[in-house]
């Protein structure tokens, strides 16, 4: 509502009064902005599209709801499961990530952290990304996200799938011997080399074009070699599904052996990347989640918001 509007203003101020005393409660006036305004505005400037919904917790133990989903570490962290919090703005990607904005009254800035990933099991050994704190100004907050908040969390998130990753070949090197891999291949086995095939031509589509690693000839040559086997997504629904049935026992023979190459060669280039870069390793849009095969990670769980 325009605040030029002077007679809109008195009827919507006048309609707030009464509403007030009859629901039994207090209004306060306050310079303080609408923290969904704010995080809307921040939203346009991020890249991609984003969707914006304000959450209410109006008794403490309400916001406990909140910190149960967040991903993050660091000090403020803290300082947050301590402070009353009213309301946060939670922005979704389209990719699937979150983040939760909260209004830090005492100092006049928002904090934000990173929500835990959707339909991915938690690491233990991957750092959560900390939370940032930013000045009321969208424009500057919104590149800070970009710059530090969601490079750590495109980082994490990534660590924690070629975990999975190498996890899954851990399993079907100790549980399938050469020899024993029937013709279609077990059930579990399938399901694992899926997973595998669903984020390797990403993998190595990132590794072709980046520069944050340099490679020698040993391992430029290993990647030409992995990108001719699994540097193509299967085409097609139909095709996908029978892939899956029924993969190649030639190239799940080559992912058994050469699969944790591919894996370590990513780790690598994580390591020796920029603080504030994300490699453009990072799950595509549309892409599945990569979960561990069976059994499950020791120590590790399932979330889902």
């Amino acid at each position: 509502m325009p605040l030029i509007d002077a007679d809109r203003a008195r009827q919507a101020l006048a309609a707030l009064a009464e509403t007030s005393r009859s629901c039994q409660s207090t209004v306060t006036a306050a310079d303080q902005r609408y923290i969904g305004d704010f995080a809307l505005d921040v939203s346009k400037h991020l890249p991609g599209q984003w969707k914006v919904q304000v959450e209410n917790y109006p008794h403490p133990a309400a916001q406990g709801d909140l910190f149960s989903y967040l991903w993050t570490t660091g000090p403020n962290l803290r300082f947050l499961e301590n402070r009353r919090i009213p309301a946060a703005a939670i922005l979704q990607a389209e990719d699937g990530a979150e983040l939760a904005i909260v209004y830090n009254a005492r100092h006049r800035v928002y904090d934000i952290g990173m929500l835990v990933p959707k339909d991915m099991y938690l690491d233990e050994n991957v750092t959560p990304p900390p939370v940032i704190t930013v000045h009321p100004a969208p424009v500057p907050a919104a590149r800070k996200i970009v710059s530090s908040l969601l490079a750590d969390y495109h980082r994490a998130v990534f660590e924690m799938q070629l975990n999975h990753l190498g996890d899954d070949l851990a399993w079907a090197q100790e549980e399938f011997e050469p020899g024993t891999v029937q013709d279609p291949p077990q059930r579990d086995l399938a399901k694992a080399f899926d997973r595998f095939t669903s984020i390797a031509p990403h993998i190595i589509a990132s590794l072709r074009t980046s520069d944050a690693h340099a490679f020698d000839a040993h391992e430029k040559a290993f990647l030409e070699d992995m990108e001719a086997a699994f540097g193509q997504p299967v085409p097609g629904a139909d095709d996908a599904g029978k892939a899956r049935e029924n993969p190649s026992l030639d190239l799940l023979s080559m992912w058994m052996s050469e699969g944790e190459g591919l894996v370590e060669l990513a780790r690598a280039a994580v390591r020796t990347a920029p603080a504030q870069t994300t490699l453009g390793l990072v799950r595509p849009l549309g892409a599945p989640g990569v979960l561990p095969s069976p059994p499950s990670r020791a120590g590790a769980a399932l979330n889902r918001r």
